[in-house]
């Protein structure tokens, strides 16, 4: 392979040489330059033939023509010509030389040394919304805020604004002179037992310590007020033995409300419906026929009320103002409208007389006259005052020194306070109001269970009047006489 790459090289050297020398002298003296220049380059070869091709390539030049000449010929050529090579012009160029043979790659260059930052661009249009990265960590916790104002939430109905406090009492003035006797009153309904006979307690009656003993196993000992004894022929047959005979007279659809008949008229057949613990308006049925049909005319009670204790009497309706710690005295016939406070009695902020019906005030009629029951702001006992219905004011009242917590519902009859337990299935504390002082009775009233919202006493029918779970009821009362 090394010997045919030689033959060829050594042709295309002569005739190369030829070329060029041919050109540069004359004919004479190019015969014999060529002659000397291929004996140089023959022999020149020869002595180089056994070179590594690395080396033959070190001493190649590439000449204008393309042609590969090693170096030291071309030296020795112009020494042998005395500078004509260095002297004469250049030659045409030669023909491209054999494909195939290329010489070694270069050598990288060094990196230069970095350019000074130029000036930075304008700013480019904001891109696309990232994804939503994970979460920071976990501020400090910051500074507390002030405090807040304390309030409670409540059931009461408020449209007025609550009353200022109480002032100084004034001086009692000079007792006035006696009024004439009043015009005779209508007689009485017949009575086949023994019964109490209407006792007036007047305000200048004196008060001397007693003690309640509550029949619940409550060993309370308070001091309270008791009205004087005054002689009276009252008998036990007027105390409650049980009750019998219940029957529902009607579903309503509220959970609380009250329904009444007029305690101090025997024949008035009409019915009166106050829906809900709250509200304004009072519901008038002509009888018990019209009430079961629904028919019903509304009366617009002038102030809002609150809780299950009103009642109906003589032709008013009584409730509580709702947000005050006034009475209201309202006329069926003329809409006048009366009002009465109640000086150290709780009215508001959840603080009820009887928490399962929401009721701060409980009216009671029984063969007395009208009673209000309530709850004292001073030592949270249960209270009981005595209305006058013509001046409706207060006569007295009585301190039963048992706590309003345990108490469930109550209701007066025949001049007793008797108080449910705090689920309303059994009385567990009597009080004898006229005179001051417990009484030891207990009685099932019903099953556990539902909202008892109303439980009053008719003289009238001698039957209690009950709202229990939505339904009205009628309860007969059986005094020990009956027996």
């Amino acid at each position: 392979m090394d010997k045919e790459m030689d033959k060829e090289m050594d042709k295309e050297m002569d005739k190369e040489m030829d070329k060029e020398m041919g050109k540069e002298m004359g004919k004479e003296k190019g015969k014999e330059m060529g002659k000397k220049m291929r004996h140089e380059l023959n022999h020149k070869h020869r002595k180089t033939k056994g070179f590594q091709k690395t080396e033959i390539q070190d001493d190649m030049m590439m000449m204008m023509t393309y042609s590969m000449v090693p170096v030291k010929v071309l030296l020795d050529i112009c020494n042998s010509t005395k500078g004509v090579c260095i002297a004469g012009p250049p030659g045409p160029p030669g023909p491209p030389g054999l494909p195939g043979l290329h010489g070694l790659p270069g050598h990288n260059g060094t990196d230069g040394i970095p350019g000074l930052d130029g000036l930075p661009g304008a700013d480019g249009k904001r891109g696309k919304r990232g994804e939503k990265g994970e979460p920071g960590e976990k501020g400090d916790r910051g500074d507390p805020g002030p405090a807040g104002e304390n309030t409670q939430s409540s059931n009461d109905v408020i449209l007025e604004g609550p009353p200022g406090p109480a002032g100084p009492p004034g001086t009692p003035g000079p007792i006035g002179p006696p009024g004439p006797p009043g015009p005779q009153g209508p007689q009485g309904p017949p009575r086949n037992r023994s019964h109490r006979a209407n006792l007036p307690i007047h305000a200048a009656q004196t008060l001397d310590p007693s003690h309640a003993v509550p029949n619940d196993g409550t060993l309370s000992a308070k001091e309270t007020g008791k009205l004087q004894e005054i002689p009276l022929n009252k008998k036990n047959e007027c105390i409650i033995k049980s009750l019998i005979n219940p029957r529902n007279v009607s579903k309503m659809e509220s959970t609380f409300g009250t329904w009444m008949k007029d305690t101090a008229v025997l024949n008035d057949k009409r019915i009166w419906v106050a829906e809900h613990f709250s509200g304004r308006t009072v519901k008038e049925y002509k009888s018990i026929t019209s009430f079961q049909n629904a028919t019903s005319e509304v009366i617009d009670g002038r102030k809002f009320y609150q809780g299950c204790g009103h009642a109906v009497h003589n032709g008013s309706f009584y409730y509580h103002i709702a947000g005050t710690t006034n009475l209201a005295r309202f006329d069926l016939q003329s809409k006048l409208l009366h009002t009465l406070a109640i000086d150290n009695a709780l009215y508001h902020n959840l603080s009820y007389l009887l928490y399962n019906s929401k009721t701060y005030f409980k009216l009671a009629a029984d063969e007395n006259g009208l009673w209000l029951i309530f709850a004292s702001s001073l030592d949270d006992s249960i209270m009981v005052a005595q209305l006058d219905l013509k001046s409706f004011s207060v006569t007295s009242y009585i301190n039963t020194t048992y706590p309003r917590t345990k108490a469930g519902n109550a209701f007066v009859a025949c001049g007793v306070l008797y108080v449910t337990d705090t689920k309303d299935t059994c009385v567990t504390f009597a009080f004898d109001l006229l005179k001051g002082k417990p009484v030891n009775v207990a009685f099932d009233l019903r099953s556990p269970g539902g909202v008892l919202a109303m439980l009053s006493y008719s003289p009238n029918d001698r039957h209690l009047y009950v709202w229990d779970q939505s339904y009205v009821k009628l309860y007969m009362v059986r005094f020990i006489s009956d027996d």
